[in-house]
């Protein structure tokens, strides 16, 4: 039990969570409310959400890799809200401040009922979010229900606790695939600790797997059978599993050197975003390892009860992290909640951390963000574009040009095909002529993918293709039916270029028309 001095007042809790709000909606809306537009894979992903609202069907109609989850609830949303951008920015809110809380509450089961279970929360959202956070697609959803399902057990491992965990596992894998699966296998490997090694008690071991895996198992079951229907367990099992084994294996988008890479390029960043990837980089691979060899060399001054929290959150937020395709900064930030509180726990076991630090550190946090969120507001390059889906704001003239071009014209409910990632459809209510959202001259895109997307732009002959000009040096370097050498054939057969935009991001962004629409 904390004591009165370590205890947090009514008003410190309100002014935190306080701090919080204001800090995502300083980064996500222009006051009083109009959304700010990052350009992030949540776009492709609320328009492929708008599709299934229009009422195609994922995996049939259109290509995707990714368990439904996100896609669902965006296609819920815009049923009820309609075709609207800011539904983007209400969603990285909420899920910015369920985080929030879940790593309070986690913190106050694990660290301590003080005011230091509130540190690891404001590290996440002061010192990350502005930078890896704000992303609405699944990779931020998922570890949600993967807190819940840690939290369900830290304080006891009933059989009623370890089913609600394998529930949130499966909702875990229902917006991420593989991390349901490996938060089940960290709170497996937990339970063999607890039951098996430590109590010897193997029938109450097989018990809770039995429990754990069956609630997994038949809660998956449940929420993904609906999707599995309408297009055969073949055909779903070929884009969500055997797609992710090769996907993974593709040494330009998802190998350990995106460790490092991701790094190199973020130098351009300025020092201060360089410095917090450096934090995360580095964090998340060594605090769980300094933590368990914590454990493990005062195994016999520590009892198992007081021990069991932390050795459950660095299992759970271990097995998250090693496992992490493309291991770069932004997807070890969004599972790194548990090791913050590890990094807390560790910290607070030295001794070090009085309740004037505390204090003291969780108002600079709080400071360091509001201001960084101050000034988002008064950012000077900004441009507003009155769009079908809402007035939105553009923190970048550049990243905005292709917009402001591609409202002049087009008209809503025409068709763009963008090839590299369909940023462009959803804002301006472009159609995408393609079952294709994205497509990489990389191993990424497999040979069938480029020819479904040909296939498509034969068919439909979209006035409009969106290309990136920084790959047509690769072309020439190219076999005619190499990567996407066979739709650059097709494209320059038969659309011809008619703008080419500011380059940024690595892209040189290019606007081709269709021959026939001169």
């Amino acid at each position: 039990m904390a004591s009165d001095e370590l205890r947090p007042s009514i008003t410190f809790k309100a002014f935190f969570y306080l701090a919080c709000l204001l800090f995502l909606y300083l980064n996500l809306f222009i006051f009083p409310a109009t959304p700010i537009y990052y350009e992030a894979d949540h776009v492709k992903l609320i328009h492929e959400s708008s599709r299934m609202a229009g009422g195609e069907v994922i995996y049939r109609d259109f290509w995707e890799f990714i368990f439904p989850g996100s896609h669902s609830l965006f296609a819920l949303l815009i049923l009820i809200f309609g075709t609207q951008y800011w539904l983007i920015s209400a969603v990285i809110l909420v899920h910015g401040m369920i985080s929030a809380y879940l790593g309070v509450v986690i913190s106050r089961k694990v660290i301590s009922d003080s005011f230091v279970a509130y540190l690891p929360s404001a590290i996440y959202i002061f010192l990350g979010f502005r930078w890896f956070g704000i992303d609405a697609e699944h990779r931020m959803m998922s570890p949600i229900f993967a807190w819940l399902a840690l939290l369900f057990l830290l304080k006891e491992r009933t059989y009623a606790r370890i089913a609600l965990a394998g529930v949130a596992c499966a909702l875990t894998s229902y917006f991420t695939q593989q991390r349901g699966f490996l938060v089940v296998a960290a709170i497996g490997v937990f339970l063999f600790f607890e039951f098996g090694f430590k109590g010897r008690d193997w029938r109450r071991l097989i018990g809770s797997w039995a429990v754990l895996i069956a609630a997994f198992g038949l809660t998956l079951i449940a929420v993904l059978t609906p999707y599995v229907y309408p297009v055969g367990p073949a055909k779903f099992f070929e884009d969500t599993i055997l797609f992710i084994s090769a996907y993974s294996q593709d040494p330009y988008t998802n190998s350990w050197r995106t460790y490092f890479t991701t790094i190199t390029k973020l130098r351009a960043a300025g020092i201060t975003m360089l410095a917090v990837a450096v934090f995360y980089s580095v964090l998340i691979p060594l605090v769980y390892f300094a933590t368990l060899l914590y454990i493990w060399f005062r195994k016999r001054t520590e009892d198992l009860y007081r021990t069991a929290p932390i050795l459950l959150t660095c299992l759970v937020g271990l097995f998250l992290s090693i496992s992490t395709t493309g291991p770069n900064v932004m997807r070890l930030y969004q599972v790194s909640i548990p090791a913050l509180v590890a990094l807390v726990w560790l910290i607070w076991q030295s001794n070090l951390l009085s309740p004037v630090k505390i204090k003291l550190a969780t108002a600079a946090l709080v400071l360091f963000g509001l201001m960084l969120g101050v000034r988002v507001q008064y950012a000077w390059d900004t441009v507003t574009l009155d769009t079908s889906s809402g007035r939105i704001v553009f923190l970048s003239r550049v990243i905005a040009e292709r917009y402001e071009w591609l409202l002049a014209n087009t008209q809503p409910g025409d068709q763009v095909f963008e090839v590299y990632i369909c940023h462009v459809n959803f804002p301006l209510r472009l159609g995408n002529p393609t079952r294709m959202s994205i497509l990489l001259n990389t191993g990424y895109s497999p040979p069938h993918h480029v020819a479904w997307a040909i296939e498509d732009l034969k068919r439909e002959r979209p006035r409009y293709i969106i290309w990136d000009g920084a790959w047509t040096p690769e072309m020439q370097e190219m076999a005619d039916d190499e990567r996407l050498k066979p739709l650059y054939l097709y494209m320059t057969s038969n659309y011809r270029r008619v703008r080419s935009f500011t380059p940024y991001d690595g892209r040189e962004r290019e606007a081709w028309e269709l021959l026939e629409a001169e």
